[in-house]
């Protein structure tokens, strides 16, 4: 087995570390393995980056043959334990499982329940649509930041490689192996800054600004629409932008921009209690038995649920859950709903806070 302990270098790492733990308590880890299969593959290498004084660092633990695998995890997993918090991509799903069930064969007394976990695939997979990538593998996410790796294999082509070197170890090959696993450390580095998109969302944001605009569509109509633009803690690395229905999402440093089309015209209001009401055909509107006791009893039914409603005119934006009240709707059972936009609301961020995490949320949902 060999332990392999590469130089001190320096990146920069556009993300706040100290939000996720004390940076210098962050491992990153990364295993090489002759298969996809815990019960008919072993680990043969596994990579950590650190920091250390405030510089990066990796450190490789690496078996000369599969004979050597029980040495690694060892070597590995005292190692770990300087640390808290283990960072990899996709490794709540591969990397921890698999490394658990090859220490468990060797029936060694260790886990990694004490340990914070950070799975940067895990954080980034809900907000895919942002991207427009084919996939989020590592490098397919890399080449989305612009970062350049120096290896020109994957990890299942070098099984091969690791198996002739096993039978004859040559530097070439060696260096193609442990190339590969550092850049993978070096690159999940660079991509913790993607966990901004996750912060985006995640945190609070702050409305500062909402206005109408007015704009012809496609048919040449003049319509209005609402722009918010609010601000978030956390930069994220690239501009992205997504919509859905009549909403249209960008962001870029820490800042977002919302375009909403807005409904004019008239909107319904339905009462619930519907058996309390009648329903008034001539007027198009339900009112309460306490009042339609004094209508014609010709002019007058019981009520349903799709007509125990009253109409009103104004400027509405459009909602997916009751994040603003009262609730209209075009029609009864709709899936899109509406609240006006009075004077009061125009008036108020905090509505528009609310609001704005509430599209971002259907946005992401619906794309």
């Amino acid at each position: 087995m060999q332990t392999l302990k590469n130089s001190v270098f320096q990146l920069n790492i556009r993300y706040p570390l100290e939000k996720l733990s004390d940076p210098e308590k962050l491992l990153f880890v990364d295993i090489e393995t002759t298969g996809l299969s815990p019960d008919k593959a072993v680990v043969y290498l596994i990579g950590c980056g650190y920091i250390k004084n405030g510089s990066c660092r990796t450190i490789q633990f690496f078996a000369d043959d599969v004979n050597d695998e029980e040495a690694v995890l060892y070597s590995f997993y005292n190692f770990s334990l300087k640390f808290d918090t283990l960072i990899t991509y996709n490794g709540n799903k591969f990397d921890i499982p698999f490394l658990e069930s090859r220490m468990n064969r060797y029936d060694m007394p260790m886990n990694f329940d004490n340990f914070k976990g950070v799975d940067i695939y895990k954080r980034i997979r809900p907000y895919r649509a942002l991207f427009a990538l084919p996939d989020l593998k590592q490098k397919t996410v890399e080449g989305f930041l612009d970062i350049e790796r120096d290896d020109k294999k994957s990890g299942s082509e070098l099984i091969k490689v690791y198996a002739e070197y096993s039978e004859k170890p040559d530097e070439f090959s060696l260096n193609l192996l442990l190339g590969h696993n550092f850049d993978d450390i070096v690159g999940m580095m660079k991509l913790i800054c993607m966990l901004s998109y996750s912060d985006a969302f995640n945190e609070k944001i702050s409305a500062e600004k909402a206005i109408k605009n007015n704009y012809k569509d496609y048919n040449g109509r003049i319509k209005s629409e609402l722009i918010i633009e609010f601000s978030f803690p956390t930069p994220i690395p690239k501009p992205v932008s997504s919509g859905f229905s009549d909403c249209y999402l960008m962001l870029g440093g820490n800042r977002g921009k919302l375009r909403i089309s807005m409904y004019t015209g008239y909107l319904k209001y339905f009462y619930p209690n519907y058996m309390d009401y009648y329903y008034l055909p001539d007027e198009d509107r339900a009112v309460h038995k306490s009042v339609g006791a004094y209508v014609d009893k010709d002019h007058r039914v019981q009520a349903k649920a799709s007509n125990c409603y009253t109409r009103k005119k104004g400027v509405f934006l459009p909602e997916w859950a009751e994040i603003v009240t009262p609730v209209f709707y075009e029609n009864y059972r709709d899936n899109t709903m509406y609240f006006e936009l009075s004077e009061t609301i125009k008036n108020d961020p905090e509505v528009f806070t609310r609001y704005a995490a509430h599209l971002m949320e259907i946005i992401m949902k619906e794309t």
